[in-house]
């Protein structure tokens, strides 16, 4: 660990993937106390930087790309004193002398960062369920109570796996391979730091749960990560078994609700779909207009339509999510700063994925303009 002092704030740093138990304890302690972002347990992955504070006590995850530090999510520490761990970090990148990302960051802590000379710029909106309200019933869930009715004809049953208790071959085997046939078929990398990985090795407070047919086939898996002192819940990764019966991601939604409603959580979340809404203000800025652009026109790259479809249906609260900046003012290193941490094979993955979507579209029109001239 390193140890430093900037202004009034000590600080010091560490790395998730070297981390000593002293310093994993320390960062687990401060998430158990402080999380209200739902993506604050990522702050666990490997590919997160911390920046602990003990007076206040905090801590930011975050990675160097370029000339930016990129953080994940908000810093988590206690409400009153988010302006003071801002100040810090502003510190620290100005003694790194590099500019500041944040990724998906909470609406309600907007205010403070405007005070502090942030820009805010609207990135998505996180789907969000009250967990003790939500029900399958009514018209609005029609069609995840179908999909759901046909998984359980089927004779699929959802479970939780324990790996904290006990490890289990064959389920660990199974729910790796339906992760490594699930990004076989994507057309760019894993996305990474803002999403989270199995860490089957080291779980702390993750959940694992899965749908199983009469068979013991795996054919689906979600895993959860707590926020809100472990009263909200996101379920971080979804992932189904190719050929699966339908129905399989309604049924474990709906199952992990029951659970989490019996144990008395309030707050359940499915993640942002990214872009989406992002031109809804009065007058949206250049950095939310191309991101609208994106959503609706770059879906070869990534499925930000399909993604958000498939959370709407469960019928969520949409509060918005923002990209926040310092200076105030995103450059587009900044923004290649955001795009490289995210992908683990950097902005040049969605660059040539890009072009190859390109590629594909004046294949088709050119078929289909020899198509049209053979009628």
């Amino acid at each position: 660990m390193n140890g430093a002092e900037l202004g009034e704030y000590p600080f010091d740093t560490a790395a998730a993937a070297t981390a000593t138990p002293k310093e994993w304890n320390r960062a687990l302690s401060y998430l158990r106390k402080y999380a209200e972002n739902s993506l604050a347990y990522l702050t666990l992955e490997p590919d997160k930087q911390w920046l602990f504070s003990e007076n206040p006590e905090g801590i930011v995850s975050f990675a160097r790309s370029g000339s930016s530090i990129v953080v994940c999510g908000d810093p988590i520490c206690s409400p009153e004193n988010f302006p003071k761990i801002l100040a810090l970090l502003r510190s620290f990148a100005a003694a790194e002398r590099k500019h500041l990302v944040f990724l998906m960051t909470d609406e309600t802590h907007i205010p403070e960062y405007q005070a502090e000379g942030f820009g805010c710029f609207k990135s998505g909106e996180e789907a969000v369920f009250d967990v003790q309200s939500w029900s399958m019933q009514g018209g609005q869930c029609a069609k995840v109570r179908s999909s759901y009715h046909t998984a359980v004809n089927y004779g699929l049953t959802v479970q939780e796996y324990q790996p904290q208790a006990k490890r289990d071959e064959n389920i660990e085997r199974q729910i790796h391979e339906i992760t490594d046939a699930w990004l076989a078929e994507k057309h760019t990398a894993r996305l990474q730091f803002a999403v989270g990985s199995l860490m089957l090795d080291r779980p702390c407070d993750k959940r694992y749960f899965y749908a199983v047919d009469p068979e013991g086939v795996i054919q689906g898996i979600n895993v959860l990560n707590p926020y809100l002192g472990g009263k909200g819940w996101i379920v971080d990764i979804m992932r189904r078994r190719e050929g699966c019966p339908h129905g399989v991601m309604e049924l474990l939604f709906h199952d992990i609700m029951e659970t989490l409603k019996k144990e008395g959580a309030s707050q359940a979340s499915l993640g942002v779909a990214p872009f989406f809404n992002t031109d809804d203000a009065d007058h949206p800025c250049l950095i939310e207009k191309v991101e609208h652009y994106i959503y609706d026109n770059m879906n070869y790259i990534y499925g930000f339509k399909p993604l958000y479809v498939a959370k709407n249906k469960f019928h969520p609260n949409w509060k918005n999510t923002y990209v926040v900046c310092y200076p105030k003012h995103m450059s587009f290193w900044m923004e290649e700063a955001a795009f490289a941490v995210l992908d683990s094979r950097g902005f040049r993955d969605y660059v040539q994925a890009y072009l190859e979507m390109r590629r594909v579209q004046h294949e088709k029109k050119h078929q289909d303009a020899k198509n049209e001239q053979q009628k």
